[in-house]
């Protein structure tokens, strides 16, 4: 698994990564989504380097498959590893609001997704409800100073 700095742009694009193939698949309106919303530019990374990362992570994940042979797509273990590189809070509510948009942008939540997605938040400490708060303040504030 590539190590990234703490709150890198690579860092939270892993995340990003991670959750856009937990379903096994990566359908091009996540891709779409994250240019129409830019989100690259949002998280300082150019959309080649976030390519990098997701080509890496699939490329970790096919390199160390489960000792049956299949690849793990929900795995504690990795999932930790991943979220663990980001760990200030503001940008914890900032990728939230990222993967949120990612997981509905093929207009299907599948249960993978939802599985990360809520074993994230629990590790984050967030429940939907303060998250939607975290990011109305935080669009808020921004309003104000801009």
């Amino acid at each position: 698994m590539n190590r990234y700095p703490h709150n890198s742009p690579e860092a939270v694009s892993q995340v990003l990564a991670m959750i856009m193939v937990t379903d096994g698949k990566l359908h091009p309106r996540e891709i779409e989504v994250l240019d129409h919303l830019r989100i690259y530019e949002i998280i300082g990374i150019s959309r080649l380097g976030f390519m990098k990362v997701v080509h890496d992570y699939c490329g970790d994940l096919l390199a160390r498959p489960a000792s049956n042979g299949r690849i793990k797509l929900v795995d504690k273990a990795r999932i930790d590893d991943v979220i663990g590189l980001v760990n200030d809070r503001q940008l914890r509510v900032l990728t939230c609001g990222m993967l949120l948009n990612v997981i509905n942008a093929d207009d299907h939540l599948s249960d993978p997704e939802v599985a990360v997605l809520r074993y994230i938040l629990e590790r984050w400490e967030f429940s939907l409800e303060s998250l939607e708060g975290e990011l109305l303040n935080k669009g808020s504030s921004e309003r104000a100073v801009a």
